[in-house]
């Protein structure tokens, strides 16, 4: 490159990192006289790198959303006390998992409706219209998602999976909603991370340096590690979700969901 064009190279980059460091004042400065405002550079660099964290003259939403549709770090709902309809989708995991879950909804008012999809992932749900023929059927004010154990060796899997998890989410919209992680048995190829980045903050129960005792597969909880493994979302919930909801802790350790819905696995 010719010196001239290193200069200019040279002042853009200085001009960049100070207009950069400028956003992170977003009440703007006093420099000379001269008042510069900051929040509008601010808001492009959130953009770009996908920063969760308001700016100066950011509003949110009736849902608390930014302008780029995302809650800003830390954000939490107020513990919601009435009654949900739940709908709780996923794979096998669902065996172990909704029965304990059930038995929260049983003393806490709430209704369950559990909907197995036997060896099921992100590409089978992706891939239908079945979560909104779901969501049009029993009209849930509340969701859980249980998928990706069936992701764990998928190779490029941020590329592969990435369209049909936005697919989901989509669907899911504006209902509140958590996603539970695969209980990891073996290191995975990204299924967590693609999760991670894309479920709203408060909304990803990461399940994978969980401690599970394993059913002869090798694979699922056994039922009494299922239950405490329910048990940890649901105090997560309370604690650190961001959606929190009233589940008081039952007597019974299992019952059943007021509605199961079971799909054979995907051929």
């Amino acid at each position: 490159m010719n010196k001239p064009y290193w200069g200019l190279f040279a002042l853009l980059l200085v001009a960049f990192v100070f207009f950069a460091t400028l956003s992170f004042w977003p009440e703007g400065i006093h420099v000379g006289g001269v008042d510069i405002k900051t929040s509008s550079f601010a808001r492009n660099m959130r953009g770009l790198f996908s920063v969760d964290e308001p700016v100066a003259g950011d509003s949110v939403d009736a849902e608390g959303r930014l302008p780029n549709g995302r809650h800003p770090r830390g954000w939490r709902a107020p513990m919601d006390t009435t009654a949900k309809n739940i709908l709780f989708i996923g794979d096998s995991m669902l065996e172990g998992l909704a029965p304990r879950l059930a038995a929260y909804c049983d003393v806490s008012g709430h209704t369950l409706v559990e909907v197995i999809w036997y060896s099921s992932s992100t590409l089978c749900w992706g891939q239908t219209a079945r979560l909104t023929e779901l969501i049009n059927k029993y009209h849930p004010n509340y969701i859980m998602v249980c998928l990706g154990a069936n992701e764990l060796y998928v190779p490029d899997i941020k590329n592969a999976r990435r369209p049909y998890l936005k697919k989901i989410l989509a669907e899911i919209g504006d209902i509140p909603y958590v996603w539970i992680g695969p209980p990891n048995w073996d290191k995975d190829t990204g299924i967590n991370d693609l999760l991670k980045q894309e479920v709203d903050e408060g909304c990803f129960y990461l399940s994978a340096h969980d401690k599970f005792d394993r059913s002869r597969d090798g694979a699922h909880p056994t039922r009494a590690s299922a239950h405490q493994w329910m048990d940890r979302v649901v105090k997560w919930m309370e604690t650190q979700g961001a959606h929190p909801i009233r589940l008081n802790t039952p007597e019974k350790v299992t019952t059943r969901a007021s509605r199961i819905v079971v799909y054979q696995p995907p051929v």
